[in-house]
Order: C-alpha cells, then structure tokens, then sequence
C-alpha cells in the first residue's frame, strides 16, 4: 500500500510504501514532547515529494539522529534514528493520511533510560 504523507501546512510532502501494521511510541524527550508516533521503514520505502534540503534540520545529543521538521509550521515529518542513522528511517505516523493510530499494535519503547547521551 502506498501512504501519503506531509507536515501541517503540505510545504513537506512524501509518500511510503509498505505495510504499516504497528508502531513505536518513544517516550524520550523529543519523541514525547512533539507526539511523534514512529513508523521504522527502509529508504526505499519513501518517495520524497520535496527534497529534504526543503526540511529544517535538528540535531542533538550525539548529532547521529537527524529530526527533520517543517520549517514554517514545525510539524516533524520525518527522522534517521540514532541506532541507523544511514540505512533507517522513521516516519511520523501521524503526518500519513487516512491513518488511525489506534487500529495499530503500538510498541512502547522506553528512549528516556536506554538513549542516554
């Protein structure tokens, strides 16, 4: 199945493609504080409609996990995790459309303790 996706605004626009059964919910800093809910897929899986030097960048921590965020309306879309920076990326599955959260198995995944710089 192909999912379209985008930040608040649509400045931000991709598409994924896959079988998006579950979820990880992160209850770090970061993850916590904005709702991001984690879909983990392959670069292959995602079709950027606009480039990524579209998106603003934040780092922190280590500076390995890349948070990639709408710079007008601050929606973050899309993330490399600290653990595959290179080979992972995280989708926010709350920025897909005709995506209910609740019909996903949620993993609960405790980056609070286990993520500490």
């Amino acid at each position: 199945m192909i999912y379209s996706g985008k930040c608040h605004c649509g400045r931000l626009s991709f598409e994924v493609e896959g079988e998006l059964t579950e979820a990880i919910d992160c209850n770090c800093s970061i993850c916590y504080e904005s709702g991001y809910l984690h879909w983990m897929i392959d670069p292959s899986q995602l079709k950027l409609k606009t480039p990524l030097s579209e998106a603003s960048l934040y780092l922190w921590g280590t500076g390995q996990a890349r948070h990639y965020f709408c710079p007008k309306c601050g929606v973050a879309v899309l993330r490399n995790p600290r653990t595959a920076p290179d080979t992972k990326f995280s989708v926010n599955v709350r920025c897909l459309a005709n995506v209910d959260p609740a019909k996903l198995k949620i993993t609960h995944f405790d980056g609070r303790n286990k993520l500490k710089v």
